[in-house]
């Protein structure tokens, strides 16, 4: 019985303050819509790869050891398949929460998709499994000889089923999505019901001005809430020739982000960087986090007969 508290109140010391703590966040998340909406599958209308690497708080020591920044990774693969009506996707993310606890999911989805008029709307799904881990022997306890105290690595696997929905106009997208359906629980050493995490739901929309015939003007929006506590994001990009972009973004009562990347070989390759700079809490975390994106486009793949989509302006960017 002792032990399970101590598991429990380890825990709960390594996922930190908030919501969703297990599931890694990025802040160019509106270049990677596949991983935060299901419903996003297949919309690009391209066969593409993203991956995205962040290192949050880089530097930050922690007060018993080294290493105590939180390195958060994501690889995503989407295209669209005619012969689904639709388009299907698959992404790995992983979290190494600190030295002492990770977290990683792997789920594949699939979207039906929808011409309305002028837009196109996604209603997908996904469905995989998360992998949460302890490792107590990177744990330093006061009493090294406390019996209770975990000395191995523990890990548990849990069913995860994402839903959404994602509308694709010429001019602008919305997503509203629902992750952890199931509230999986993860159970080690007797703590069943113990390590759970909660549903949230997450809105995100983007719209795009031409400014000028060169210049294009992005507002975007981020909502994440479990409905007990709700995270809001605003920013904004400006584009040059649909090639260099400039940005920023404010993460409520956390963070400002500066945002900077580029279009390579013909728009197949995506290069972004993010900078955030830390405005809440500073005396307990380190006041920077880097964020690098990349993405590589192979052509205009798909699977089955031409896509509903006939214009390039239907594409996420």
């Amino acid at each position: 019985m002792a032990k399970k508290y101590i598991l429990i109140l380890l825990f709960t010391l390594f996922r930190g303050l908030g919501f969703g703590q297990n599931l890694p966040h990025f802040t160019q998340y509106v270049f990677n819509s596949v991983y935060l909406n299901p419903g996003a599958a297949g919309q690009a209308n391209r066969l593409q790869i993203q991956s995205t690497v962040r290192s949050q708080y880089l530097g930050y020591t922690g007060t018993q050891y080294s290493g105590g920044s939180n390195l958060s990774t994501a690889l995503s693969v989407d295209m669209p398949v005619a012969k689904l009506k639709g388009g299907i996707g698959l992404h790995f993310a992983n979290q190494n929460i600190s030295k002492a606890q990770g977290f990683s999911e792997a789920l594949m989805s699939y979207s039906f998709h929808k011409q309305l008029g002028s837009n196109i709307i996604g209603i997908g799904a996904g469905v995989g499994i998360g992998s949460l881990s302890l490792h107590g022997d990177e744990y330093i306890p006061r009493d090294p000889d406390d019996p209770y105290i975990p000395s191995e690595s523990m890990n548990s696997i849990a069913p995860r089923v994402n839903a959404g929905i994602y509308l694709v106009n010429p001019s602008y997208q919305i997503g509203l999505s629902a992750r952890n359906l199931l509230e999986p629980e993860y159970k080690m050493g007797g703590t069943e019901g113990a390590f759970k995490d909660k549903r949230d739901y997450v809105l995100t929309a983007r719209y795009d001005f031409p400014l000028s015939y060169t210049l294009d003007l992005s507002p975007m929006l981020m909502v994440r809430s479990d409905l007990v506590s709700t995270q809001v994001e605003v920013g904004a990009l400006v584009t040059y020739n649909q090639r260099l972009w400039l940005g920023g973004n404010y993460r409520l009562q956390d963070a400002g982000s500066f945002l900077i990347g580029t279009n390579l070989l013909e728009n197949k390759l995506k290069l972004g960087y993010a900078l955030d700079i830390i405005t809440e809490g500073q005396g307990a975390k380190s006041t920077t986090s880097h964020e690098l994106f990349l993405r590589y486009v192979l052509g205009s793949l798909r699977m089955g007969k031409k896509s509903i989509v006939k214009t390039p302006r239907y594409s996420i960017p």
